[in-house]
């Protein structure tokens, strides 16, 4: 996986930070993720974000893969800003490998789950914070809707005064799970 890096980052890191630090709001007390995103393999939800650090929008993505909903990542984008994310949480996926001078070999990989932030130099980095360091913390936040609370708090997002929203996954469906296992698998026949 190649690192990302973003000159404008670097060249305002002070307006980036501001990005991540200020307050962001969104409106909606329930996020429903029910349509098939970009990805065919992932379910995608897309709700406006109001901020007051850039002019253009913000948008926050919440991505569920179709067929395991314990992965699944929080994106807080503006395509205005920069192409890629600016700020994502990953629950599942690829260890993230910091390739930074300074950083000690043995310390650049960043098992999930764990977020990525841009550094001064505009460099996309994988990180964990003190929840997902801890065992039991990190065990909870598997939970998607205790997870949405922690990437809002990282962040800096939040509904009304200090309320976060509820994720539903699938809401518009049976509630059905359906496996691709074979209920014949390991049967012997003679």
């Amino acid at each position: 996986m190649g690192t990302t890096k973003s000159l404008k980052v670097k060249d305002d890191y002070s307006l980036y930070n501001r990005l991540l630090e200020e307050r962001k709001s969104v409106f909606k007390e329930v996020i429903e993720v029910n349509k098939v995103g970009n990805n065919a393999n992932t379910l995608s939800q897309i709700e406006d974000v109001k901020q007051e650090v850039l002019s253009e929008d913000v948008i926050l993505i919440v991505d569920v893969k179709l067929n395991n909903h314990n992965f699944f990542q929080f994106k807080l984008r503006c395509k205005d800003y920069i192409p890629n994310p600016f700020f994502r949480f990953d629950s599942d996926g690829e260890t993230h490998r910091n390739r930074i001078e300074g950083i000690p070999f043995e310390e650049q990989a960043v098992t999930p789950p764990h977020f990525h932030k841009f550094n001064e130099n505009g460099i996309e980095i994988a990180y964990k914070t003190d929840k997902l360091l801890d065992k039991k913390e990190s065990k909870a936040l598997e939970d998607i809707n205790l997870c949405i609370i922690h990437f809002f708090h990282e962040s800096n997002t939040r509904l009304k005064e200090d309320e976060f929203p509820e994720i539903k996954i699938l809401s518009n469906s049976l509630g059905l799970s359906f496996k691709s296992d074979d209920p014949n698998e390991n049967m012997v026949y003679e």
